[in-house]
């Protein structure tokens, strides 16, 4: 009888074992395996485009890319932050090429048509698109959907959602005829969870999350040999955050690096840095109650300080 009776538990007992293993190894893969952003790098020439380049995790990603030995395309809407952001790339990175462009892709009507054009006449090929632009820069960064106006609505759904897709659609067939290339589109863990006093940025970015899901896949279906990889981020020191480093916070050239060590991971999205994977990962673990209290504190706190201009 003990035997039958232990005999069960036994295989549940390897079961559960062989499962956990399984989750272990599917988290730290993505971790573990060599970035592939040299596939992208052709004879020595190639270009990668950088949106939202003047501060934070895409300033980030223009050193991160020059430190690579790609020529960089930097998008902006201040001519004076790009060519302050030009001179110290031209100094540190003096065998780089670095050319700028210049659209507000906040407006209403949003026309990306001045960033395909640069991109289309460089002299190399173009081969990585880093759909950087976002964020939750309007004021109040930290409000009640009755606080903000319809226009407002309007920019932090052109600058976060309609922009990157447009873009993207647009320099497609260059990509293509460019390729192997690379997408690269920075997310956010509130497209996962959306956050109080942010519900306009939150959905932008829950439709980033799907619109590049769908892309990667759409891509390989069509055989197209463009690899299109969401990189979602959580606490990253910048203009729009303004904390400090710490276990689950880095600064914007850590995240950079991070997301280009994830090149060809074999997700289609990933969290870009472990410890940002590891802090959603015990998030998870909390009653819904015990998150959903602990979000409202943390955000109306942020909602505060905003309101005192600390």
């Amino acid at each position: 009888m003990t035997m039958a009776f232990t005999d069960p538990l036994q295989y549940l007992g390897a079961a559960t074992a062989l499962f956990l293993t399984l989750k272990v190894v599917h988290f730290a893969t993505p971790y573990l395996t060599p970035s592939k952003l040299h596939r992208y790098q052709h004879d020595g020439n190639s270009w990668a485009l950088v949106t939202g380049s003047t501060s934070g995790i895409g300033e980030g990603f223009a050193h991160a890319l020059a430190n690579k030995k790609f020529n960089l395309l930097l998008h902006g809407r201040n001519q004076t932050k790009l060519d302050k952001l030009v001179k110290e790339l031209n100094q540190q990175y003096p065998d780089v090429q670095v050319k700028t462009v210049i659209a507000d892709v906040s407006d209403i009507d949003v026309d990306v048509s001045a960033i395909v054009s640069a991109a289309s006449s460089l002299p190399g090929k173009l081969t990585i698109l880093i759909n950087n632009v976002g964020g939750a820069p309007l004021s109040p960064s930290y409000g009640t959907l009755t606080e903000v106006d319809a226009n407002y609505v309007d920019k932090m759904i052109n600058l976060n959602s309609r922009s990157p897709t447009q873009l993207t659609r647009e320099m497609l067939p260059l990509l293509t005829n460019n390729s192997p290339a690379l997408i690269m589109s920075t997310c956010s863990v509130t497209g996962y969870r959306g956050l109080p006093y942010l519900a306009v940025y939150s959905a932008t970015k829950a439709f980033n999350y799907t619109f590049n899901e769908a892309m990667a896949t759409e891509l390989l279906a069509e055989s197209k040999n463009i690899e299109m990889l969401g990189i979602v981020v959580a606490s990253v020191v910048s203009a729009g955050n303004k904390t400090t480093e710490g276990v689950f916070t880095c600064n914007a050239r850590k995240m950079a690096e991070e997301a280009l060590g994830r090149v060809g991971c074999g997700r289609a999205q990933v969290i870009g840095w472990w410890r940002h994977a590891v802090q959603w990962w015990l998030m998870s673990l909390l009653p819904a109650w015990a998150l959903e209290k602990a979000l409202i504190g943390a955000m109306t706190d942020r909602r505060v300080q905003e309101q005192k201009g600390e």
